[in-house]
């Protein structure tokens, strides 16, 4: 749902009974305003960065200031930053140094700064890129902003899921043109990754190339698919060849009420209520 009306202020009686998420990557952001006292409050917009005549940074900018809801005081402010210049340490890795040294040694041209989000629950610590001037315009801009990398919420939501039952899961996250892959064993994170692709078959490809490399059971581990309804339906059946339990990720049962919207907005920002 592109962005057709502006979000203005009166959109919203009292905004600190109110939760702002917001998603950035390099084409839209998306921006999902949920009521934790109110069913079907939930407001969804995707909003289109221009950056045919400005830098993406600029765009951003220009994004939230034309939209001045986003300025409100709300009680929870989450910020997904979609970044493919990450990695993953163990948590017990806390040394700033060293964090800073294994990040520099993976990503040694990058121009940006380190940012880390700490996973407590699967005892991981993701490094994330992000430009200086975006972190500091988010943590200028609003009041103490949550800022995410996009796999962090995934890693806690697919964790706790992959928890019940005695298989090991591996959960693909489609959009239109990447693919989140995450793999857990019986307690523990075995991958997360982010790749791109330009046709579904390449998403097939990084899909059962990594269950080979984890060497994962086709019988016993099974496979879940969300995100693009089109390229599900297209990839589903010719993974059924290769992977017996091939199925869909069923939409969290607490956020039904939240209302329609949410069936539109991307996953990672629907499941942030339920990471806490």
């Amino acid at each position: 749902m592109e962005q057709k009306v502006k979000l203005d202020k009166d959109l919203i009686k009292n905004p600190r009974l109110w939760r702002l998420s917001i998603r950035i990557d390099e084409h839209n952001m998306h921006v999902v305003l949920f009521c934790k006292v109110e069913d079907n409050s939930l407001i969804y917009r995707k909003i289109p960065l221009d950056t045919s005549t400005m830098s993406l940074q600029k765009a951003i900018e220009e994004a939230i200031y034309e939209n001045p809801l986003l300025l409100s005081d709300f009680d929870k402010i989450d910020c997904i930053i979609e970044s493919y210049k990450f990695t993953i340490i163990p948590s017990e890795i806390k040394s700033p140094e060293i964090q800073q040294k294994i990040f520099d040694e993976t990503f040694p041209d990058f121009e940006g700064i380190m940012y880390e989000n700490v996973i407590n629950e699967i005892n991981a610590t993701i490094l994330m890129g992000i430009h200086a001037d975006l972190k500091n315009f988010l943590q200028r801009t609003f009041n103490n902003p949550n800022i995410l990398h996009h796999l962090t919420p995934l890693c806690i939501y697919f964790h706790r899921k992959s928890r019940l039952g005695n298989s090991g899961k591996m959960y693909a996250y489609l959009r239109d043109n990447s693919l989140d892959l995450l793999t857990f064993g019986k307690d523990s994170l075995l991958l997360a990754n982010t790749f791109s692709f330009k046709d579904p078959m390449d998403a097939v490809y990084y899909i059962l190339a990594y269950r080979q490399s984890l060497k994962l059971d086709e019988t016993n581990n099974e496979l879940f698919l969300t995100g693009n309804n089109s390229i599900r339906e297209t990839i589903t059946p010719i993974l059924k060849k290769y992977v017996n339990y091939v199925m869909p990720v069923i939409f969290p049962s607490a956020m039904f009420k939240a209302g329609k919207d949410a069936f539109n907005a991307p996953f990672d920002l629907i499941i942030l209520p339920l990471c806490e």
